[in-house]
């Protein structure tokens, strides 16, 4: 393999089974054609997290004893995305290698360890500099808390750009495995921080589509919205959704969502410029609505809808702001409630963004919540498609790609009833 060569390049192999794993490292280590300085490995392993810890394990140190400097990190999943295939549910090993002159990837483990006065701490947090480019993080969320982890990537101008997501596939604690180099651990978190020259982008597409007006938070408590615009909240919902056409009147019964605009002075007027959060509840009393986040008195709103077609409009629309340039190859982090559940095959997002970026060196996985920069702030997404684009060469100043984020992963919320009533006459 020659390491002379100054572009940036990839390669994403899926190999069905979970004895396929030399087969695997040994393609992808053939097609990229250079010495790899970081890779992810994902395995699908339903039911078996023990076989799946071994695969990712064997896949680690195959790696690692051909190329010994390699930073290596990885996961179980409940589908894995690699090349030209993805697969859900079903036994098999995704490896993506990567070429990143000037990155100096960095892998680390977080871990908790008990706190001097009680609770908890964290153990094993990277050092994180002011001239790094990126971070990719993969969070076993049964053992670590989201929000605290991802807001360890602090710097002094701003948050370090995470790309990630929640370790998915386990039903409970100890089910999910996480592999740094040839290690395997069942908590914790493990990822990498790329340096200055790494010729890397996030992007992240939310599936939304923003309807009725951007409106102005006026009375709220903790994630409970009481008023909007003057009016109470379930009042303006109501004022919206009765302006629909019935087919979008059908889809707010299932997919309503609020959108949390990251910049207060403006009322944007795509997902983009918003924050998606599901709305939880409603509260027919006293017209509050309950959100999946806190919102603050002053915020701006804005009611958004989100289905299958709005969900690929938006994820071209992603790919479209990136420009012409063709991709060395991606890291794809979408939600288990894509792929088949949302678009009937689990290689939708990937095909788009073969089609969109021009290489099929794209590998990744399903996750249960997805890690992405919205506006400058990393977030905890779901339903969302969290991209790392891996540029030929260090070009773009800019990390985040001008349009992001998406909701929560919160449990199902019957309104149907509620919402129903609303439009009643």
């Amino acid at each position: 393999m020659a390491s002379g060569d100054q572009q940036a390049r990839c390669a994403a192999v899926l190999r069905p089974g979970l004895g396929t794993v030399p087969e695997a490292v040994g393609e992808a280590l053939q097609q990229l054609g250079a010495v790899p300085s970081c890779g992810i490995v994902q395995v699908c392993a339903p039911g078996d997290p023990l076989a799946g810890g071994r695969a990712l394990a064997h896949a680690g140190q195959l790696i690692r004893e051909a190329a010994p400097n390699c930073s290596v990190i990885g996961s179980t999943a409940h589908g894995v995305i690699g090349g030209r295939s993805s697969v859900e549910m079903q036994p098999g090993i995704s490896v993506w290698l990567a070429a990143l002159p000037g990155a100096a990837p960095r892998a680390f483990r977080i871990a908790t360890v008990p706190g001097p006065n009680g609770g908890s701490a964290f153990t094993g947090l990277p050092d994180v500099r002011d001239d790094d480019r990126l971070a990719v993080l993969l969070i076993d969320p049964w053992t670590l808390p989201a929000d605290e982890t991802i807001a360890a990537f602090a710097r002094v101008d701003g948050p370090l750009p995470v790309v990630g997501g929640f370790v998915s596939g386990g039903g409970r604690r100890g089910d999910s495995r996480v592999l740094l180099d040839g290690a395997v651990f069942d908590n914790g978190a493990v990822g990498l921080v790329l340096g200055a020259d790494a010729p890397v982008r996030a992007v992240v597409s939310q599936g939304c589509r923003p309807i009725g007006d951007a409106m102005t938070v006026t009375q709220a408590q903790g994630n409970s919205i009481d008023t909007l615009a003057g009016a109470p909240a379930l009042d303006r919902l109501r004022e919206v959704i009765s302006s629909l056409d019935s087919d979008d009147q059908a889809l707010a019964v299932r997919g309503l969502h609020l959108g949390i605009a990251h910049d207060a002075q403006s009322d944007g007027d795509v997902a983009s410029d918003y924050v998606i959060r599901g709305i939880l509840g409603v509260d027919a009393a006293t017209g509050a609505i309950t959100v999946g986040d806190e919102v603050e008195v002053g915020a701006v709103v804005r009611l958004h809808l989100r289905d299958a077609d709005s969900a690929e409009a938006d994820l071209r629309a992603v790919l479209a702001a990136i420009g012409d340039a063709t991709a060395s190859g991606a890291y794809l982090v979408t939600c288990n409630g894509r792929g088949s559940a949302m678009f009937t095959t689990p290689d939708h997002d990937a095909s788009v963004l073969r089609e969109g970026l021009g290489t099929s060196q794209i590998g990744g996985f399903f996750a249960a919540g997805e890690i992405g920069p919205v506006g400058g702030v990393n977030h905890l997404h779901g339903f969302t498609a969290v991209v790392l684009v891996v540029d030929p060469v260090a070009a773009a100043p800019e990390v985040e790609v001008a349009r992001v984020d998406a909701t929560d992963d919160s449990p199902e919320i019957d309104l149907d009833a509620e919402l129903r009533a609303l439009l009643e006459p």
